[in-house]
Protein backbone atom coordinates (compact mmCIF):
# COMPACT_ATOMS: atom_id res chain seq x y z
CA UNK A 1 0.00 0.00 0.00
CA UNK A 2 2.40 2.36 0.84
CA UNK A 3 5.07 1.67 -1.73
CA UNK A 4 4.02 4.54 -3.91
CA UNK A 5 4.97 7.30 -1.65
CA UNK A 6 8.87 5.88 -0.50
CA UNK A 7 10.09 8.52 -2.29
CA UNK A 8 7.99 10.92 -0.60
CA UNK A 9 9.78 12.77 2.14
CA UNK A 10 6.83 14.37 3.09
CA UNK A 11 4.95 10.96 3.98
CA UNK A 12 7.97 8.92 5.44
CA UNK A 13 7.69 10.35 8.92
CA UNK A 14 3.63 9.26 8.65
CA UNK A 15 5.09 5.56 7.80
CA UNK A 16 7.39 5.97 10.84
CA UNK A 17 4.88 7.29 13.61
CA UNK A 18 2.02 4.68 12.89
CA UNK A 19 4.81 1.83 12.97
CA UNK A 20 5.71 3.35 16.41
CA UNK A 21 1.76 3.80 17.25
CA UNK A 22 2.03 -0.09 17.03
CA UNK A 23 4.53 -0.36 19.48
CA UNK A 24 2.66 1.65 21.52
CA UNK A 25 -0.27 -0.19 21.59
CA UNK A 26 1.33 -3.40 22.32
CA UNK A 27 3.16 -2.53 24.98
CA UNK A 28 -0.30 -0.92 26.29
CA UNK A 29 -1.87 -4.32 26.43
CA UNK A 30 0.85 -5.57 27.94
CA UNK A 31 1.41 -3.43 30.79
CA UNK A 32 -3.19 -3.13 31.06
CA UNK A 33 -2.82 -6.95 31.26
CA UNK A 34 -0.44 -7.06 33.83
CA UNK A 35 -2.69 -4.85 36.02
CA UNK A 36 -5.65 -7.41 35.69
CA UNK A 37 -4.20 -10.38 35.10
CA UNK A 38 -0.43 -10.55 36.65
CA UNK A 39 1.34 -9.49 39.43
CA UNK A 40 1.80 -5.56 38.47
CA UNK A 41 -0.44 -3.59 40.91
CA UNK A 42 -2.22 -0.56 38.83
CA UNK A 43 -0.46 2.03 40.47
CA UNK A 44 2.96 0.99 39.35
CA UNK A 45 1.92 0.58 35.48
CA UNK A 46 -0.52 3.76 35.46
CA UNK A 47 1.93 6.44 34.95
CA UNK A 48 3.46 4.43 31.63
CA UNK A 49 0.13 3.30 30.68
CA UNK A 50 -1.08 6.68 30.38
CA UNK A 51 1.49 8.77 28.94
CA UNK A 52 1.59 6.04 26.07
CA UNK A 53 -2.39 6.79 25.95
CA UNK A 54 -1.15 10.55 25.46
CA UNK A 55 1.81 10.05 23.45
CA UNK A 56 -0.97 7.75 21.07
CA UNK A 57 -3.57 10.71 20.55
CA UNK A 58 -0.64 13.50 20.13
CA UNK A 59 0.66 11.13 17.73
CA UNK A 60 -2.36 10.77 15.91
CA UNK A 61 -3.61 14.50 15.43
CA UNK A 62 0.08 15.17 14.13
CA UNK A 63 -0.33 12.59 11.40
CA UNK A 64 -4.08 14.58 10.66
CA UNK A 65 -1.88 17.73 10.00
CA UNK A 66 0.54 16.35 8.06
CA UNK A 67 -1.49 14.42 5.75
CA UNK A 68 -3.65 17.83 5.38
CA UNK A 69 -0.09 19.58 4.52
CA UNK A 70 0.63 16.97 2.44
CA UNK A 71 -2.61 17.24 0.15
CA UNK A 72 -2.50 21.14 -0.05
CA UNK A 73 0.61 21.13 -1.33
CA UNK A 74 0.33 18.33 -3.56
CA UNK A 75 -3.24 18.96 -4.62
CA UNK A 76 -3.98 16.83 -7.64
CA UNK A 77 -1.09 14.92 -6.88
CA UNK A 78 -2.15 13.02 -4.08
CA UNK A 79 -4.23 9.66 -3.64
CA UNK A 80 -6.83 11.00 -1.87
CA UNK A 81 -7.93 7.11 -1.03
CA UNK A 82 -4.45 6.48 0.39
CA UNK A 83 -4.84 9.34 2.62
CA UNK A 84 -8.02 8.10 3.86
CA UNK A 85 -6.24 4.75 4.67
CA UNK A 86 -4.09 6.71 6.77
CA UNK A 87 -6.88 8.58 8.70
CA UNK A 88 -8.28 5.34 9.00
CA UNK A 89 -5.47 3.27 10.69
CA UNK A 90 -4.18 5.85 13.06
CA UNK A 91 -7.67 5.66 14.39
CA UNK A 92 -7.84 1.92 14.86
CA UNK A 93 -4.62 2.03 16.80
CA UNK A 94 -5.81 4.83 19.13
CA UNK A 95 -8.39 2.92 19.35
CA UNK A 96 -6.86 -0.39 20.56
CA UNK A 97 -5.27 1.79 23.10
CA UNK A 98 -8.50 3.27 24.66
CA UNK A 99 -9.41 -0.75 25.22
CA UNK A 100 -6.65 -1.25 26.82
CA UNK A 101 -7.57 1.36 28.88
CA UNK A 102 -10.50 -0.36 29.55
CA UNK A 103 -8.73 -3.61 30.80
CA UNK A 104 -7.00 -1.55 33.13
CA UNK A 105 -9.84 0.51 34.65
CA UNK A 106 -11.12 -2.95 35.82
CA UNK A 107 -7.92 -3.83 37.64
CA UNK A 108 -8.01 0.21 38.91
CA UNK A 109 -11.52 -0.18 40.40
CA UNK A 110 -10.29 -3.46 42.22
CA UNK A 111 -11.12 -6.05 40.16
CA UNK A 112 -8.52 -9.16 40.88
CA UNK A 113 -8.78 -12.02 38.52
CA UNK A 114 -4.95 -12.97 39.10
CA UNK A 115 -5.75 -15.69 42.15
CA UNK A 116 -9.29 -16.86 40.51
CA UNK A 117 -10.06 -20.63 39.30
CA UNK A 118 -10.22 -19.46 35.90
CA UNK A 119 -6.94 -17.20 36.06
CA UNK A 120 -4.67 -19.55 33.66
CA UNK A 121 -7.90 -19.57 31.23
CA UNK A 122 -8.14 -15.63 31.09
CA UNK A 123 -4.07 -15.29 30.82
CA UNK A 124 -4.49 -17.79 27.79
CA UNK A 125 -6.78 -15.89 26.23
CA UNK A 126 -4.58 -12.44 27.11
CA UNK A 127 -1.55 -13.73 25.43
CA UNK A 128 -3.32 -14.85 22.43
CA UNK A 129 -4.39 -11.58 21.73
CA UNK A 130 -0.99 -10.42 22.52
CA UNK A 131 0.79 -12.82 19.86
CA UNK A 132 -1.74 -11.57 17.61
CA UNK A 133 -0.98 -7.86 18.14
CA UNK A 134 2.63 -8.72 17.50
CA UNK A 135 2.28 -10.89 14.38
CA UNK A 136 0.01 -8.09 13.06
CA UNK A 137 2.28 -5.52 13.30
CA UNK A 138 5.56 -7.11 11.90
CA UNK A 139 2.46 -8.18 8.93
CA UNK A 140 1.68 -4.79 9.01
CA UNK A 141 5.00 -3.07 8.87
CA UNK A 142 6.50 -5.36 6.25
CA UNK A 143 3.24 -5.17 4.18
CA UNK A 144 2.96 -8.83 4.43
CA UNK A 145 -0.10 -10.19 2.65
CA UNK A 146 0.10 -13.11 3.02
CA UNK A 147 0.58 -13.15 6.30
CA UNK A 148 -2.65 -10.94 6.80
CA UNK A 149 -4.64 -13.67 4.82
CA UNK A 150 -3.83 -16.13 7.23
CA UNK A 151 -4.40 -13.74 10.40
CA UNK A 152 -7.36 -12.06 10.03
CA UNK A 153 -9.28 -15.67 9.65
CA UNK A 154 -7.40 -16.37 13.30
CA UNK A 155 -8.85 -13.00 14.08
CA UNK A 156 -12.40 -13.71 12.95
CA UNK A 157 -12.62 -16.85 15.10
CA UNK A 158 -10.53 -15.45 18.10
CA UNK A 159 -13.56 -12.76 17.71
CA UNK A 160 -16.40 -15.78 17.68
CA UNK A 161 -14.79 -17.10 20.68
CA UNK A 162 -14.15 -14.00 22.87
CA UNK A 163 -18.03 -13.32 21.81
CA UNK A 164 -19.23 -16.91 23.06
CA UNK A 165 -17.38 -15.74 26.34
CA UNK A 166 -19.27 -12.44 26.46
CA UNK A 167 -22.81 -14.57 26.44
CA UNK A 168 -22.15 -17.27 28.35
CA UNK A 169 -21.21 -14.40 31.07
CA UNK A 170 -24.22 -12.26 30.88
CA UNK A 171 -26.52 -14.84 31.22
CA UNK A 172 -24.45 -16.66 34.02
CA UNK A 173 -26.08 -16.98 37.57
CA UNK A 174 -22.93 -16.50 39.12
CA UNK A 175 -22.71 -12.86 41.44
CA UNK A 176 -21.91 -9.71 39.19
CA UNK A 177 -18.74 -9.20 40.92
CA UNK A 178 -17.91 -12.46 39.12
CA UNK A 179 -19.28 -12.65 35.95
CA UNK A 180 -19.34 -8.82 34.99
CA UNK A 181 -15.60 -8.33 35.14
CA UNK A 182 -15.39 -11.33 33.01
CA UNK A 183 -17.92 -9.82 30.27
CA UNK A 184 -16.58 -6.77 29.99
CA UNK A 185 -12.62 -8.13 29.51
CA UNK A 186 -13.67 -10.63 26.86
CA UNK A 187 -15.86 -7.54 25.13
CA UNK A 188 -12.32 -5.60 24.94
CA UNK A 189 -10.14 -8.37 23.84
CA UNK A 190 -12.67 -8.96 20.49
CA UNK A 191 -12.63 -5.00 20.36
CA UNK A 192 -8.56 -4.85 20.38
CA UNK A 193 -8.29 -7.88 17.92
CA UNK A 194 -11.32 -5.97 15.61
CA UNK A 195 -9.29 -2.80 15.30
CA UNK A 196 -6.33 -5.13 14.55
CA UNK A 197 -7.93 -6.57 11.92
CA UNK A 198 -9.44 -3.43 10.41
CA UNK A 199 -5.78 -1.73 10.30
CA UNK A 200 -4.28 -5.12 8.58
CA UNK A 201 -7.17 -5.16 5.92
CA UNK A 202 -5.50 -1.72 4.96
CA UNK A 203 -2.50 -4.26 3.34
CA UNK A 204 -4.66 -6.06 1.21
CA UNK A 205 -8.15 -4.65 0.69
CA UNK A 206 -9.13 -1.56 -1.80
CA UNK A 207 -10.22 1.73 -0.20
CA UNK A 208 -13.91 1.32 -0.33
CA UNK A 209 -13.29 -2.24 1.56
CA UNK A 210 -11.63 -1.55 3.70
CA UNK A 211 -11.98 -3.06 7.68
CA UNK A 212 -15.07 -5.60 5.73
CA UNK A 213 -11.65 -8.14 4.79
CA UNK A 214 -13.04 -10.77 1.96
CA UNK A 215 -10.38 -12.69 0.77
CA UNK A 216 -11.75 -13.00 -2.83
CA UNK A 217 -12.01 -8.73 -3.10
CA UNK A 218 -8.56 -8.47 -2.15
CA UNK A 219 -6.45 -6.44 -4.43
CA UNK A 220 -3.28 -8.74 -5.93
CA UNK A 221 -0.03 -7.43 -4.92
CA UNK A 222 -0.41 -4.88 -2.32
CA UNK A 223 1.85 -5.65 -0.60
Amino acid sequence: MFSIFRDADQLQSVEDQINEMLGSARRMFDLACGALLMDQSPTDVSEELWSLDKELNKTERGIRRELLIHGTVRGAEVDQGLMLVYMSITKDIERIGDYCKNIFDLANLGVDLRSSSDADGLRQHAREVADLLTEGSDAFVNQDSNAVHELIPKIRALEDHFDAHVDTNLKSEKPGYVAAPRALLFRYLKRIASHSSNVLSSVVMPVDRLDFYKKSKAVEGQS
